[in-house]
């Protein structure tokens, strides 16, 4: 397979980029207008397209739409000779993995398609992890339907199920989601620890850290393209992602299980903020529950010092300094107080769960 496609309508700069980067062992080839370089993605299979924005026969943003459609095994670059924010935004948000303006430096040019190619075999990595848990897909819906039908209403038959039932339905969630299950534990033991602080007996705590792992189950229903989407979602992607807290509560309400009563709890207000700036019903202060402002803490902290496909983990005391600086705002004080509280014991749970996969989304 050829590595690299260059698509530029100055031929001078086209056999430039080439000896830059056949320099560097790189397989080239070229095309310099859009027709020219759809009929060569058609017949042929690239790692990477370098993509100038005005070129003959049509624009080069819609050529980047294009390959993001019908090659997304093919990363993007643009090289152009405008320097325009705007346009640099609608490039990112088609899909292009930089932004490069003209006159490029070699060394430039090389740390960029090296940065691009990097990011497409995690990317080609994550989706390969994605096939594989979408063959277990079935078994775990099948799981899921046998756990939730109650073979024994005897009390210690009704616990066993409960507990069951969630773990199941974790499951679920890591098979459809590409994070990791150990964000899934972390929240759990995170949002224990934060309740004992606050001074809850300890079987409340227990079953809230059961129910917090299926804070995020409602994103089974949110479609790869989104919750899959290597890079950073676009505002109604954003708005799509943000349908799984109600969701979820549809999927965990109406049960007679008091643990999955407060599972469909914490997965409807896990987003809501304190100033009532949250999702999906803005709630705020009191209105939020406590099971829910809890959760939120939690899951943010797990969010700020865990890699996602857009961003490194935050250093830990990066992480909490930012929190701070929504204290009173996205936070209640007091929970905030409670997560200082019980730091050392949070900084165990995190190193004893660290991630293995490539995470997603949020």
């Amino acid at each position: 397979m050829t590595e690299l496609l260059i698509v530029d309508d100055e031929p001078v700069l086209r056999s430039w980029e080439r000896r830059v980067l056949e320099g560097q062992h790189y397989a080239c080839a070229e095309a310099s207008d859009v027709a020219q370089a759809r009929e060569m993605l058609a017949t042929e299979r690239f790692t990477l397209a370098l993509l100038d924005v005005n070129l003959p026969g049509g624009s080069g943003l819609e050529l980047l739409a294009e390959i993001g459609r019908d090659h997304p095994e093919t990363a993007t670059l643009m090289i152009t000779g405008t320097d325009d924010l705007g346009l640099a935004t609608t490039a990112i948000d088609l899909g292009a993995y930089g932004y490069l303006v003209k006159p490029v430096r070699a060394g430039e040019l090389l740390i960029n398609v090296t940065n691009a190619l990097h990011r497409q075999r995690r990317e080609a990595d994550l989706l390969r992890q994605v096939k594989k848990l979408e063959t277990n897909r079935e078994q775990a819906e099948m799981e899921l339907r046998v756990a939730l039908t109650p073979a024994s209403k005897a009390p210690n038959a009704v616990k066993l199920l409960e507990s069951d039932t969630v773990h199941r339905l974790v499951r679920l969630a890591e098979f459809r989601d590409a994070q990791t299950g150990q964000h899934l534990r972390r929240m759990g033991r995170y949002c224990e620890l934060i309740a004992l602080e606050m001074g809850h007996d300890e079987v409340w705590c227990a079953q809230l850290r059961l129910a917090s792992e299926l804070h995020d189950v409602g994103k089974v229903a949110i479609p790869d393209r989104i919750l899959l989407k290597p890079g950073r979602l676009t505002d109604t992607e954003r708005h799509v992602m943000q349908t799984h807290p109600e969701i979820g509560h549809r999927i965990l309400s109406d049960s007679d299980s008091e643990l999955l009563r407060s599972a469909a709890t914490i997965a409807l207000t896990h987003h809501e903020r304190w100033d009532g700036r949250g999702y999906p019903r803005s709630l705020r202060d009191g209105e939020i529950p406590t099971v829910g402002r809890i959760a939120a803490v939690a899951d943010v902290f797990d969010a700020l010092t865990s890699d996602r496909v857009y961003r490194p983990a935050f250093p830990v005391g990066m992480a909490v300094q930012m929190m701070e600086s929504e204290r009173g705002r996205h936070f209640q004080p007091a929970m905030l107080d409670a997560l200082h509280s019980t730091f050392a014991q949070v900084e165990t749970v995190r190193r004893q769960f660290e991630d293995t996969l490539t995470p997603s989304h949020e």
